[in-house]
């Protein structure tokens, strides 16, 4: 038997093993403690004035959830400014009021007016609501004092947040002489929950941003984060009150205009209507989304990346359709220092071509949500347009995952990509995510491809452990993907490969005024070629970094690195290694690198970070490249910010001369109200020699619709005459609800 056959059965019978013992034991009592605290809601016939003022009686009368704890800087402490929140209900929306109490008002930071920022410059609040009550999803909301808003869907206790997801609700916040108050309403058709359910699950953090004190009230354990449900507390009371059923109705209406060429140019003007999205609430938690004659204008463009690995960049989905409910058609998946190494849907692979244009997609539909109280349901079906004188494919993806426990889960996928031709490309797999002891994970993953012309060899399987908690994190794991597996609308990071990786990390915490926590450890990955054994890349990582009570962080971390380089166009990852100005020959290569890495306190009027990279013998005796990068977020005002994300990469070969390599992705936003609110994106590419920029303006005429403007414009320096690609588009959108 060879050692491939030998690795998958015993991979196999690990996976059957684990998974048939989690089914066995699946109704067993729950042994994982959830937060204790509970507010009760108050029912209203009177709704409150959104203003800010928490001046009505029934504020006044309502129960109080307040004795916030802090988690940092001092676990379980109570915190230094008290915070009190308040909750209502009427037959349409839900209400909370907030208080956070502040000693010092003029160092309250409310410096962001755009939505969906990250706020990491500004004090804010959040609550989660885990409205099934399954202390594993959740609807996030935060804001900060300006009353600027930021929403998320949490999935699998934070396996996927998904920032794009934008729903109606409204906050009005306002500063006072005692702190901060605010009043947010959230309409009952805008979350999912059972009309069964009369309690959710919920808990509120807040953040003072100059002292970098973090308070929650319930979940504030250091081992645990904020989006772990299941240390949630619990909001009681809600009766009398039905899931409402929503139809909602989303159309659009485009101009545009396209200028290409630079000799002769050639300018289009076109106008386009479409359904941006149709949203039906099918059940209390499954929801139909449908999109047709598809139009993503208004996407944010990528940034601009030079790529210096052997391996392919990942960039990630900013699609809106997409994004909504991403979480649920995830599969258990294996990383690689934070990006994914597999990917079995990522679904930029549908309307989009490999060198990112844009390809119409005619028709898409997308049912995600609930299943009664443990099945979680993702089906997806899109058929994109002809492109470039190609037909079109059909893409489609199913979903169905099995909650066991408190926080497992065991789950199936299939996918399917079919040409117009009759070529094809499909997977299934069964995938499990195991978590015992509150904080060990068993991972593992089994899939199958089946690909037009290919018979064997199209297996991937893996398995991983890991213990994360706040001082020890550690993780062992084993990938393997066969030389013909293949998935049309996933990314792998490394083809026909055999992975295995450990890693080791401590986080102490000294008792000291300066320094809030310190990191040592070791990481070792290495990757060798699935058909041969032998190795094509290896890398042992050193850790050492320190994070200050202040916010700012200092780290330095040496790397070892070895790579293979054969003389085999077919061996995977040749293609990918591009390295312009460096002749790099078939051998054995062996070096050092180190980062050196600041970033300052994020309550700055001026912070980011700072790096340099320095690799030794890089790809050769003698060699050197050198990194640099600045990455800056300059806050002028709470209306205008300037983002600058600045690198060089120098190559210096033994005995030829230097090439500098330029990346720049610069961000101007200005809001002229929370309404108003416009961003400036210039981005420059050396290796390519391409100069960007896109200027959008989005005006939030109601919640839910917008009006968009947006200029984009690049040209590809690199030809003795500019090629230019020019568009400026006005897109509206206007929603009708039923």
């Amino acid at each position: 038997m060879s050692q491939t056959v030998k690795n998958f059965a015993i991979t196999l019978s690990l996976f059957t093993l684990v998974q048939l013992c989690a089914l066995a034991q699946q109704d067993r009592p729950d042994s994982q403690q959830h937060g204790s605290r509970s507010l009760t809601i108050s029912q209203i016939q009177e709704a409150p004035v959104l203003d800010g003022l928490l001046n009505e009686q029934a504020w006044q009368d309502a129960d109080v959830a307040g004795e916030f704890v802090q988690r940092d800087p001092n676990e379980g402490m109570p915190v230094s400014e008290r915070t009190e929140v308040r909750a209502l209900y009427d037959q349409e929306n839900l209400y909370f009021g907030i208080r956070c109490f502040d000693s010092q008002v003029e160092g309250i930071l409310a410096t962001e007016l755009r939505r969906d920022n990250a706020f990491g410059n500004d004090d804010t609040f959040t609550l989660v609501l885990d409205t099934f009550h399954d202390h594993r999803n959740a609807f996030l909301f935060k804001i900060n004092p300006a009353g600027t808003q930021y929403d998320a869907l949490i999935t699998e206790e934070g396996r996927n947040i998904n920032a794009d997801w934008d729903e109606i609700w409204e906050v009005e916040a306002l500063v006072d002489e005692e702190g901060w108050t605010a009043e947010i309403k959230i309409p009952l058709k805008t979350i999912r929950f059972s009309s069964a359910t009369t309690d959710f699950g919920i808990d509120f953090e807040r953040v003072i941003r100059r002292k970098n004190e973090f308070g929650y009230w319930n979940n504030y354990s250091r081992s645990f984060n904020f989006r772990q449900l299941s240390q949630a507390g619990h909001l009681l009371g809600l009766s009398e009150v039905e899931s409402v059923a929503q139809i909602r109705i989303k159309p659009y209406i485009n101009l545009r205009t396209k200028t290409q060429g630079a000799d002769q140019r050639k300018t289009i003007h076109l106008g386009d209507v479409g359904l941006e999205n149709l949203k039906v609430s099918v059940t209390s938690g499954l929801t139909l989304d449908a999109t047709a004659n598809t139009d993503f204008a208004q996407t944010e463009v990528d940034n601009q990346v030079i790529n210096f690995d052997r391996t392919p960049t990942f960039f990630p989905e900013k699609r809106e359709f997409f994004l909504e409910g991403a979480g649920i058609f995830g599969v258990s998946g294996f990383r690689v220092a934070r990006a994914p190494h597999i990917v079995l849907f990522h679904s930029r692979r549908i309307g989009l071509s490999s060198n990112r244009q844009a390809i119409p997609i005619s028709v898409g539909a997308k049912l995600a949500g609930k299943l009664g109280d443990k099945f979680t349901l993702g089906i997806l079906e899109a058929q994109v347009d002809d492109f470039q004188g190609e037909a079109g494919d059909n893409f489609g993806v199913f979903r169905l995952k099995r909650d066991i426990w408190s926080r497992s889960s065991l789950g199936f996928f299939a996918s399917n990509r079919q040409g117009e031709g009759g070529d094809f490309n499909r997977v299934v797999a069964v995938d499990q995510h195991l978590v015992f002891f509150e904080h060990l994970t068993v991972v593992g993953l089994l899939a199958r491809s089946f690909t037009d012309g290919l018979d064997d060899r199209q297996w991937t399987g893996g398995v991983e452990g890991r213990w994360e908690a706040d001082f020890l994190d550690a993780s062992v794991t084993y990938l393997e993907i066969q030389e013909n597996f293949e998935t049309d609308i996933g990314f792998i990071r490394r083809e026909s490969s055999r992975r295995h990786s450990e890693r080791f990390m401590v986080y102490p915490r000294p008792n000291s005024d300066l320094i809030r926590q310190l990191n040592f450890g070791v990481n070792f990955e290495q990757n060798l070629n699935v058909q041969d054994n032998e190795l094509v890349t290896e890398i042992y990582h050193f850790d050492n970094g320190i994070r200050f009570q202040d916010g700012s962080s200092l780290a330095v971390n040496p790397h070892r690195r070895t790579e293979v380089v054969i003389d085999d166009p077919d061996e995977p990852g040749i293609q990918s290694l591009s390295l312009p100005g460096l002749d790099i020959a078939p051998g054995r290569y062996t070096w050092w690198y180190s980062d050196f890495n600041y970033r300052s306190n994020p309550a700055r009027k001026i912070s980011g970070g700072l790096s340099y990279r320095p690799e030794w013998d890089y790809y050769g005796k003698g060699n050197m490249k050198h990194q640099w990068s600045i990455t800056p977020v300059i806050k002028f005002s709470s209306r205008f910010s300037f983002r600058v994300g600045y690198s060089i990469n120098r190559i210096e070969p033994v005995g030829l001369e230097a090439v500098n390599f330029h990346q720049m992705n610069n961000t101007f936003n200005f809001a002229f109200s929370r309404k108003w609110l416009t961003s400036t994106q210039l981005q420059y590419n050396s290796s390519n020699d391409v100069l960007g920029v896109n200027f959008r303006l989005n005006y939030i005429y109601r919640p839910g619709d917008d009006l968009f403007f947006v200029y984009t414009e690049f040209r590809d320096r690199t030809d003795p005459i500019t090629d230019l690609d020019r568009q400026i588009v006005m897109k509206f959108t206007h929603s009708f609800e039923f």
